[in-house]
């Protein structure tokens, strides 16, 4: 009995032709893939079927608006439907399993009444690939070839060293090899084997570097669950009264988008206004595409607890101690009262043409014109909300003491109204990037101060006058003399003004007092010990300070001064 294979083109079955008695007779053999395949092909259709037959109706629906809060996002699906008389069911399909099934809002226009809205999972319907994933997919496959051409390449490479190595030997038993074949040969095999040997470790190297490739992509793409996820679906039961035709919108919310702020502040010189760019830096990994909507940003946090604290009662008690083998326990009080602090605001915003803002007594939005499209890949895209010029002030400020260069402060005013959050803020003064800083909303005074760099050209130098300091012993006590000078020299060709700040020490113990003899003018903080030096140096000016101070305390202690 003689049998023959045809094997065909998928791979997943082959036809066996089997010869008993001269004649041909043929044989199926399905692989397991193929039935799987076929079971899951069958299910869904089985699937689609009972929708049909329950008076299911699919929309076809598309992504209109999108509102991005701080964490997470509502988004809005619109639909063209038609109704008949009676109860109609319509099915809002592939959407992302994880939506939020307590956010659903559905509204839509025509003589029909929405009686119920639920949501589903569809475990035999995977969503569709979003731009992201199928871009990580084209990668990772880019990859593997190119990994599988190194890897021949090696191959190549190994099995030449091998042949080199295998015929090294040039002479018979009997012969002798003369000197010149024998140099020309160790030669030859010198020269291949540091050849292939420089080509393994080049191709190693680039194999490993895939290697790192390909497992970052295959992370990333594990991440977004690229594989065949379940969707959801939202089902939404209308009646009617007579046939027509209208329209649906789903909203809901999901959890894996968000938005963080950033700005830009731009200053021409120390004589104009400075322009403030608001941006949202937009990300998304939802598993579904937005493409070309309308987005909003908003300042609000769905994820917060919305419920009002409470508070508890705040009982007093006496602190007790006792003593235990040299030391004393202390038995503080059991109950102990939580503060939490609640900021509300009404703010009035302003922004470019492109951006409509609305203020609550919570939150801002901001709603951009122009469509956008951010890909569920989980990068951040920016967002332009505002662009404002805001007056300002500018002065140059400086420390001494623990930086001797001179900084450009913008004194800001009029900021109040722009909804402004703590983030990342990049700085260009005159055309030029002069560094990173950082916004913070939660210490902030009415007016804005922004560090906008150094200035060399403003020369500070502060040095201890050795001379006017040292130690003394009186009695049972030390004094401690400390004298500085801080001198300032204006380099520029205009007028500065300069702030100079340093300190003298404040006591904190009655057994030891400071005495301060000398701050050549200075505005004193008697609280804090803060000493501030308001300058107007003009070009090529200089000016001198000194501070001089005495510490006394017992000599049997110990104070640092420096």
């Amino acid at each position: 009995m003689k049998r023959a294979y045809i094997q065909n083109f998928e791979g997943n079955s082959r036809v066996m032709l089997q010869r008993e008695s001269g004649h041909f007779t043929s044989k199926i053999q399905i692989s397991k893939w193929t039935i799987l395949t076929l079971a899951v092909t069958f299910m869904a259709s089985e699937w689609t079927n009972a929708k049909a037959e329950t008076g299911e109706t699919t929309v076809k629906s598309t992504i209109s608006d999108v509102t991005v809060f701080l964490s997470g996002a509502q988004v809005t699906r619109t639909a063209q439907i038609s109704y008949a008389p009676g109860s109609n069911t319509f099915v809002f399909a592939g959407l992302p399993q994880n939506i939020n099934p307590q956010s659903l809002q559905v509204k839509g226009t025509g003589n029909y009444t929405i009686l119920s809205v639920t949501q589903r999972i569809n475990y035999l319907m995977s969503r569709q690939k979003s731009t992201g994933i199928k871009a990580l997919e084209d990668s990772l496959q880019d990859l593997n070839n190119q990994l599988s051409l190194q890897q021949a390449m090696l191959k190549v490479t190994q099995e030449e060293e091998n042949f080199l190595l295998a015929n090294k030997s040039i002479g018979g038993q009997n012969t002798g090899v003369n000197v010149n074949d024998l140099k020309l040969a160790a030669d030859l095999l010198r020269s291949r084997l540091t050849e292939t040997g420089k080509m393994k470790i080049k191709y190693n190297l680039e194999i490993a570097s895939l290697n790192e490739k390909i497992n970052r992509i295959k992370n990333q793409l594990n991440v977004l669950n690229a594989s065949n996820a379940p969707t959801s679906e939202v089902v939404i039961v209308a009646s009617a009264r007579n046939a027509g035709d209208g329209t649906l919108s789903l909203s809901y919310l999901v959890q894996d988008a968000g938005w963080t702020p950033e700005y830009d502040l731009r200053a021409i010189d120390v004589k104009n206004p400075v322009e403030l760019t608001y941006k949202a830096n937009v990300y998304q990994s939802s598993n579904e595409d937005w493409k070309n909507i309308k987005l909003t940003v908003s300042t609000g946090n769905p994820a917060l607890e919305g419920t009002k604290p409470e508070l508890q009662p705040w009982y007093l008690s006496f602190l007790d101690f006792y003593p235990v083998k040299g030391r004393m326990l202390y038995n503080a009080p059991s109950a102990v009262m939580m503060e939490k602090k609640e900021v509300s605001r009404e703010d009035a915003g302003s922004s470019s043409g492109l951006v409509q803002v609305t203020t609550g007594q919570t939150t801002a939005s901001f709603a951009i014109s122009i469509p956008y499209t951010i890909p569920s890949d989980g990068k951040k895209y920016t967002v332009e909300i505002q662009k404002n010029t805001l007056q300002a002030s500018y002065e140059y400020q400086c420390v001494p003491k623990l930086d001797p260069d001179a900084f450009l402060i913008a004194r800001i005013t009029g900021w109040e109204s722009l909804n402004l959050l703590s983030g990342d803020m990049s700085l260009f003064f005159e055309g030029t990037f002069v560094g990173k800083s950082a916004l913070d909303m939660q210490n902030t005074n009415d007016t804005l101060d922004i560090s906008l760099g150094r200035d060399k050209n403003i020369v500070i130098k502060r040095e201890k006058k050795k001379e006017f300091s040292g130690t003394q012993f009186l009695g049972n006590n030390r004094k401690e003399t400390r004298a500085f000078d801080i001198s300032v020299r204006n380099n520029k060709k205009q007028e500065v003004k300069l702030l100079v700040l340093d300190q003298v020490p404040v006591s904190t113990n009655k057994d030891i007092s400071v005495d301060i003899s000398e701050i050549s003018g200075a505005n004193l903080n008697k609280e804090t010990g803060e000493l501030r030096w308001e300058l107007t140096l003009q070009p090529g000016d200089s000016k001198t300070m000194r501070m001089a101070y005495e510490v006394k305390y017992p000599k049997d202690k110990k104070v640092v001064l420096e």
